[in-house]
């Protein structure tokens, strides 16, 4: 029988970072380091609500910068965001001078 493999909860921590920082997918996670993508996202919601750091004082810490990196991602969203319909608003102005000469 195979032995299972065991990765520790900074192995951990380090692959839910990645993902949820945007940094990496779930899928090429687990291509890289050969690990499920159930098992990925399995440790994605121990981390989110931090397990992997129960035993340690830095359970604020960890809950915290889960949240920044939420926000950050949200906030590079709305800037592609506000980058397209700024693009779409001068290609309509554009068309309607073209219209109007």
């Amino acid at each position: 029988m195979k032995a299972r493999k065991t990765f520790s909860d900074e192995f951990k921590a380090k692959i839910e970072e990645m993902v949820v920082a945007g940094a990496a997918t779930q899928a090429e996670l687990s291509r890289k380091y050969g690990i499920s993508p159930v098992m990925i996202g399995r440790w994605k919601r121990e981390y989110s609500t931090g397990k992997f750091f129960e035993n340690t004082n830095n359970f604020d810490i960890a809950s915290l910068k889960v949240r920044i990196s939420k926000l950050e991602r949200l906030v590079g969203e709305l800037l592609l965001e506000k980058k397209v319909l700024k693009k779409a608003e001068e290609l309509d102005t554009i068309q309607k001078k073209m219209i109007y000469r």
